[in-house]
Order: structure tokens, then sequence, then C-alpha cells
């Protein structure tokens, strides 16, 4: 009996240890173009802003990238067919935290200003 309280304070002292990180906001826009072009130009305004692209899926509508001048640095773009073109989202982390969204302004208006949309 003595083994079973102490196997099941074990597990509720580690469980409490084990948190999941809570999902960062995002910040999105439509733009009138199709989901792979949309995507395209987000990659080229990343890459241009000195990110590293770990993985870009046309399929998963999904563009992870790293900033390659500062350790940590993460952001996801993420795009979605919408009624009126297509729908993409930022979202970033920074050593493990999530990234204010409105960070993401300038970034998101140069992928609308490449795909010619204003």
């Amino acid at each position: 009996m003595k083994r079973l309280w102490g196997a099941l304070a074990l597990t509720l002292l580690l469980g409490g240890c084990a948190s999941v990180a809570p999902t960062p906001e995002t910040r999105s826009l439509v733009v009138p173009a199709e989901m792979r072009p949309a995507l395209e130009a987000g990659i080229a305004v990343l890459v241009d802003h000195g990110f590293v692209i770990r993985l870009a899926d046309a399929e998963l509508g999904r563009v992870d990238a790293v900033l390659a001048a500062r350790s940590g640095y993460v952001l996801t773009l993420e795009a979605r067919s919408a009624a009126r073109g297509t729908w993409l989202a930022l979202s970033g982390r920074q050593s493990g935290r999530g990234i204010e969204p409105q960070r993401f302004a300038t970034l998101l208006d140069e992928i609308r200003a490449r795909l010619g949309a204003s």
C-alpha cells in the first residue's frame, strides 16, 4: 500500500512540473491572392528580413522560420483559403514566450505589398 501512495505522490509531483506553453497570439489579414503565391510572398519577405526557412509546406499552408541573428526567435506563417483570397496569420515565440502580435504588422504589410494588394 505504501508503494501505491508513493507512486501516486510521485506521479502528481511530476505531472505538476509538466506544462504546455500557451499558443501564441496571431496577427492576420486576407490578401486577394491564391494560397501558393501568398505563401511564396511570405517566404520572400521573411528571407529578406534574415529568417531561415525550416519548413515550407503549401499543402499544409504553413511556413516555419527562425531568425538567424537572434537565437530562439521562431515565426510561423499560416495560410488558409478565404472567400476573397487567402487568409494569412503570423505568430511567433522568442525564447519560448509568445511575441506580441502587433510586431508582425510590418511583415504582413510587406507581404501584402509584394502581392500588389493595397
